[in-house]
């Protein structure tokens, strides 16, 4: 009867153990199942609000370049510009995607800009040839000086040509205002 006693009370010590393993075991499992449920929701959370902040800035993105594009180089008939502003876009354009397209327009508008700049290139260069060759002789006659003071303006209005004033949407309104 001892020996029927003593296989009892180690059964109900070993059962009492086998609970507390037990209750510990779901007491961690249920904690885990808490800090998993809470991290994911903080991550699920997170991305979802990148998601609406990455969207909200390609929209701002999207409505200054349609405020800027189409006055600034789709209506745009100068090649100077153009290429200025496609070099400034495709430098700072955050958005990979849009970055290439920029680029791309950009190859598009030097083919352009070097057809238009060439012969203007080729004559200011005849043009400042003719006008150090006009100072470097010793007499001036008025003939010469009236050819000087004509060869000054067109040098300067080829200047003019090559780097011209960016021209920017007036604030509001569809006009455009010269900013230097």
């Amino acid at each position: 009867m001892e020996k029927q006693e003593a296989v009892t009370s180690n059964a109900g010590s070993s059962a009492t153990s086998d609970a507390q393993s037990f209750q510990r075991l779901k007491f961690w499992i249920g904690f885990l199942k808490w800090f998993v449920v809470s991290v994911a929701l903080v991550i699920v959370t997170t991305i979802i609000d990148w998601g609406f902040r990455d969207r909200e800035a390609t929209l701002a993105e999207l409505k200054l370049y349609d405020r800027y594009v189409t006055e600034l180089i789709v209506l745009n008939q100068n090649p100077v510009q153009k290429r200025m502003l496609a070099q400034f876009f495709a430098a700072v354009t955050p958005s990979e995607k849009l970055k290439k397209g920029w680029e791309c327009y950009l190859a598009l508008v030097e083919k352009e800009y070097r057809d238009y700049v060439k012969p203007i290139l080729h004559e200011d260069s005849v043009l400042r040839a003719r006008y150090v060759s006009l100072l470097e002789t010793a007499k001036y006659t008025d003939a010469a000086a009236t050819e000087l003071k004509e060869l000054e303006l067109r040098i300067h209005h080829n200047e003019q040509l090559l780097h011209p004033a960016l021209v920017l949407p007036a604030s509001g309104e569809g006009l455009l205002k010269n900013v230097k």
